[in-house]
């Protein structure tokens, strides 16, 4: 059975942030479960959009350790600006609707560089995660 076993809410940028240091959340990445795992994206801020058109990022492995890092910057580019190999694969990804890290399908020649450059950016960013289970009534 497939379906959402968690989700990652990512605040928004700059100016106030609320008491809870997420508000206005700016982007949720939603983690799947089936035979592979698989992360999406759904934006608030219209800002925001992600590289080529990916709507799916699949991790090298199930809880990769680098699977949110890769999905923020895949959905969230626009934190990332000033890495320089961002524009590079933008340009790669161009038409891409899913990038496969298990596969290795359309993972750009640059990826573990921006990923390098990136890491820094990624620790300055209000993450929340939250495991989803199901209420029984």
């Amino acid at each position: 059975m497939a379906g959402f076993s968690r989700i990652y809410c990512i605040g928004g940028e700059g100016g106030f942030q609320g008491a809870d240091g997420i508000n206005p959340m700016a982007l949720q990445i939603w983690v799947g479960d089936a035979d592979r795992q698989w992360l999406e994206a759904h934006a608030f801020d219209p800002g925001i959009s992600s590289l080529g058109q990916v709507r799916a990022v699949i991790p090298a492995a199930p809880d990769d350790p680098d699977m949110l890092l890769d999905a923020l910057i895949m959905f969230y580019p626009q934190h990332f600006q000033g890495c320089p190999s961002l524009p590079s694969v933008r340009e790669q990804l161009k038409g891409k609707t899913r990038v496969d890290f298990n596969l290795g399908e359309n993972v750009p020649a640059e990826w573990e560089k921006l990923r390098e450059e990136a890491r820094p950016l990624m620790a300055d960013m209000a993450i929340f995660e939250a495991q989803l289970v199901r209420i029984e009534t």
